[in-house]
């Protein structure tokens, strides 16, 4: 068998697995919250994945085709959760044409052929502030005054 053509039949094999040699099998995620200083869990079909605290910070995720769920808590504000998807990326498209099927599940079983975002955008909201006493006088408000107060009737004897 001539050298060129032994090559040609065994580039498809050695190219197998693209995504998975090209775009590596695990990526760092950056999370970042708004305000800063939150405490994160990442997790993946329920599985936990890793923890930001705080934030902003990274970690390193394993290539999945599964949503990646981020909860966020910090005190002061409302608890906050985001999902995002990885994205499919084309060199699993180069696959099908040059490693065949074999480069496929290859990539498909390591999750190569998926890409998580780089950064993950969080925001929280602020609790509703709490009336403190002190704020209360300063305005003039007591417990009496945001009590309703029931309207005075007279009862008249009707003389019976």
């Amino acid at each position: 068998m001539p050298p060129r053509l032994f090559a040609l039949l065994l580039a498809p094999t050695l190219l197998g697995a693209c995504a998975t040699i090209v775009e590596g099998t695990s990526k760092s995620v950056s999370v970042v919250t708004t305000p800063p200083g939150a405490a994160c869990a990442l997790s993946r079909a329920g599985a936990p994945l890793g923890t930001i605290n705080p934030t902003p910070g990274s970690v390193t995720l394993s290539k999945s085709k599964n949503d990646i769920n981020v909860n966020c808590t910090k005190p002061g504000y409302k608890p906050a959760a985001v999902t995002v998807s990885s994205k499919f990326v084309g060199t699993t498209v180069a696959n099908i044409l040059v490693g065949g099927v074999v480069g496929v599940v290859a990539d498909a079983a390591s999750g190569a052929n998926f890409d998580p975002p780089a950064q993950i955008d969080v925001s929280l909201e602020p609790d509703a502030p709490a009336v403190t006493e002190a704020a209360a006088s300063a305005f003039g408000i007591t417990p009496e005054s945001t009590t309703p107060r029931r309207r005075a009737t007279s009862r008249r004897n009707s003389g019976n």
